[in-house]
């Protein structure tokens, strides 16, 4: 893996104009995915990861808008290309993307094979016969048979079109794939079908991914790295090992311990009450605040800085107050009243 990052998001802030005024999708989000690797962006529904995605190739809604910070590509900055230039440089080739209800996403009118040339027609110099070539490569590579890509979609299953719009993502060999909960639609056990074809995809090319998925778990198995959304806010972001063993802030530490745990039997899962909440014009405070336990009036007053909140591992970064006297000798058996109750 490569020490340079491949994709630095800094200090993003996305805005989308309302009648209410300039309503704050995502606030000063800030991380990297490097070469290679596969990263988790996790949080509940509404907590801005769409949004985020969609700003790195430009899909954001016509009354959304990057208001501030950077977005560089192999250290060049992109977020000011016009439609055009994404176009010819970052789409598909570069930069993939899988939406959330991908499946929805193929045209029922076109064979699989017509939208593949259309795509390299749009993006790339290919010939209609490199880029057929090319796809059935990535058909084998997801484990469907190279001689249905001339079928529509409506002759195959859901888990086939999954695995049939992970091809189109990959057959122009992208750096990066940004897949938005690419499983949601599926069964159990198509998903993990599903991502055991994604893991030989990670072993055949050298393919970033940007997961995107409330399931903390499912990032926890599938990535490198991941950064734990709240309200548009980056909470926590770091090694999976380390915010899996150590998480340093109030969200990423509930979010974990919703989910059973076989180390922990007979301890309860916890709920987050409330909603993420909507946020006009300047952030100035933590958007977890009024759901957090540990929660003081300072934390209303300001919004904390991600920094680095363990020695140990100087990625391991989060944007808590209070995060060094909260996470200190917990015990993760202990129910979270009883951890309540220690901090009072």
């Amino acid at each position: 893996m490569s020490s340079e990052p491949l994709l630095e998001v800094e200090n993003l802030t996305i805005e989308y104009e309302t009648r209410q005024g300039p309503l704050t999708a995502v606030s000063n989000a800030d991380f990297t995915v490097g070469e290679g690797e596969y990263f988790g962006l996790v949080g509940e529904s509404g907590c801005g990861k769409s949004t985020l995605a969609k700003s790195i190739i430009g899909g954001l809604d016509d009354n959304g808008k990057i208001a501030s910070g950077k977005l560089k590509y192999r250290g060049e900055e992109i977020q000011d290309l016009s439609d055009a230039q994404l176009n010819e440089e970052i789409r598909w080739k570069e930069i993939a993307y899988i939406p959330q209800a991908s499946m929805n996403s193929l045209d029922p009118l076109q064979r699989l094979s017509e939208q593949a040339i259309e795509i390299a027609n749009v993006h790339t110099d290919l010939t209609d016969e490199e880029a057929l070539t090319q796809f059935k490569e990535m058909f084998e590579v997801v484990g469907l048979p190279e001689n249905r890509i001339r079928d529509y979609p409506h002759e195959f299953s859901g888990g086939m079109q999954q695995r049939a719009i992970i091809a189109l993502a990959l057959f122009l060999k992208p750096s990066i794939i940004i897949a938005d909960e690419p499983t949601t639609a599926l069964d159990v056990i198509m998903q993990d079908q599903i991502f055991k074809y994604l893991d030989e995809i990670r072993g055949a090319t050298d393919t970033s991914m940007i997961l995107i998925t409330h399931d903390i778990s499912l990032v926890f198995e599938t990535c490198d790295e991941l950064a734990v959304m709240h309200g548009g806010q980056i909470a926590e972001t770091g090694r999976i090992t380390d915010v899996y063993d150590n998480p340093k802030h109030p969200y990423s530490y509930l979010l974990q311990r919703a989910f059973p745990d076989i180390r922990y039997p007979d301890r309860e899962l916890e709920t987050i009450e409330g909603t993420p909440p909507q946020q006009f014009g300047d952030v100035d405070y933590c958007t977890f605040a009024n759901r957090c336990p540990w929660a003081e009036e300072g934390c209303r007053d300001a919004a904390p800085e991600l920094e680095v909140s363990d020695r140990s591992a100087e990625n391991h970064r989060a944007s808590c107050f209070r995060s060094k006297e909260i996470f200190e000798q917990q015990d993760p058996d202990e129910s979270l009243a009883a951890i309540r109750g220690d901090q009072a």
